[in-house]
């Protein structure tokens, strides 16, 4: 005699609100959840897809493989969350982005520059309205454009590969890139930014509290001050330090004596807050996309806190 099957007394709303539960708390009970009937799957197939990520060309083939056979309507409303994590095949990841033109958050962490060459700005201008753009390891290591970074994104992390103070008028570099072409004056293509993470390994040659008058140019100008440098909608800098498991004690202190500089300095440097860099800025970014604590979350408590302060 066959068991009963255990929700066959129970309304199809309450078996669905179950099934759903089930497929937010564990993904590979999502993937089997999609096997049980057509009905589960069309339940279940939205939650699978809300957050995408991609790290190996293996996985980036299949999800251009799945998308294939989806309505195009689903997957670009569908996916809300995308990283992509491997080097290509490049044409595949122009594929993705194209079809996931409503995504929200997008974590790239492939070369910028060769992307570019090969497929140009079409499919990240074309996305509706991304909120984060996050330019992970190799996406920022042979320099990056702008025009790579959806027009209406707010909140924006960057791998930032040198800083020298001696060159007042651009003190910023990107890899790959001259003084002259690098420096802030892309970020000016982006008027909507108001959060700024930057990823910063601090060399010996430079102290590592010079960046912050720096960075303090960026914030909207005070009464009488020059906006010629400035974001409008800027609102706060994260510095994420990177540091060694054996330099552990020198980026601690880094951390500390960047904190403390930006409170002497008061004013918009009070908006510039400096925290070690997560092990893994990919595994960060995938986090805080599926509920965890967002990237941002706690230098905005600082803030906050530094400005209650002064009151």
């Amino acid at each position: 005699m066959a068991a009963p099957f255990v929700f066959s007394n129970l309304p199809v709303e309450l078996v669905r609100d179950i099934l759903e539960h089930a497929a937010h708390s564990d993904r590979t009970t999502a993937r089997n959840l999609t096997l049980v009937s057509s009905a589960v799957k069309q339940w279940t197939d939205p939650i699978l897809y809300d957050t995408v990520v991609l790290s190996t060309a293996r996985s980036l083939r299949a999800f251009v493989a799945a998308i294939a056979n989806k309505p195009s309507e689903f997957v670009r409303t569908r996916v809300r969350n995308l990283g992509i994590f491997t080097l290509g095949p490049v044409q595949s990841i122009d594929r993705v982005l194209a079809a996931c033109a409503g995504v929200q958050s997008l974590a790239c962490g492939f070369s910028l520059p060769s992307y570019l060459q090969t497929q140009g700005t079409q499919a990240v201008q074309a996305l509706q309205q991304p909120r984060e753009q996050h330019l992970l390891g190799v996406a920022c290591r042979d320099g990056w454009d702008a025009s790579l970074v959806g027009p209406t994104v707010t909140h924006l992390r960057i791998h930032l590969s040198s800083f020298d103070s001696s060159r007042p008028e651009s003190p910023f570099a990107f890899a790959g890139t001259s003084f002259e072409e690098s420096g802030w004056n892309r970020l000016k293509a982006l008027p909507s930014l108001s959060h700024l993470a930057i990823v910063y390994r601090p060399s010996g040659s430079t102290p590592p509290t010079e960046i912050i008058p720096h960075l303090a140019r960026l914030f909207p100008p005070q009464p009488h001050g020059s906006s010629d440098d400035c974001l409008p909608a800027l609102q706060l800098v994260l510095i994420q330090v990177v540091g060694a498991k054996k330099d552990a004690a020198f980026a601690a202190e880094t951390v500390k004596a960047m904190n403390a500089a930006a409170e002497a300095a008061a004013g918009p440097a009070l908006r510039i807050v400096a925290e070690l860099a997560p092990s893994s800025a990919a595994r960060q970014w995938e986090e805080s996309v599926r509920g965890g604590r967002g990237v941002w979350d706690d230098a905005e408590a600082a803030v906050q806190a530094r400005l209650s302060a002064r009151k």
